[in-house]
């Protein structure tokens, strides 16, 4: 009987380890995940000002064109 209680024992701390593991390995999945959020909050952001940038120079080119031609 002592040697069932001892083996459950042994099971159970041994079960908690992989828990711990498991909970762990899920908390540094959820940073990664919030990094990456965040790196493509901030390509986006370049990628707007880009695009931004290229329209206002386009239209600075259509001005300067119609200018020209006057």
């Amino acid at each position: 009987m002592r040697a069932f209680v001892l083996a459950g024992l042994l099971a159970t701390g041994l079960a908690a380890c992989g828990f711990g593991d498991a909970g762990s390995s899920a908390a540094t999945a959820a940073k990664l995940k919030a990094q990456e959020a965040q790196q493509a909050e901030a390509v986006k952001a370049q990628v707007e000002s880009q695009l931004e940038a290229a329209r206002l120079q386009a239209e600075q080119r259509r001005r300067d064109i119609e200018a020209a031609t006057r």
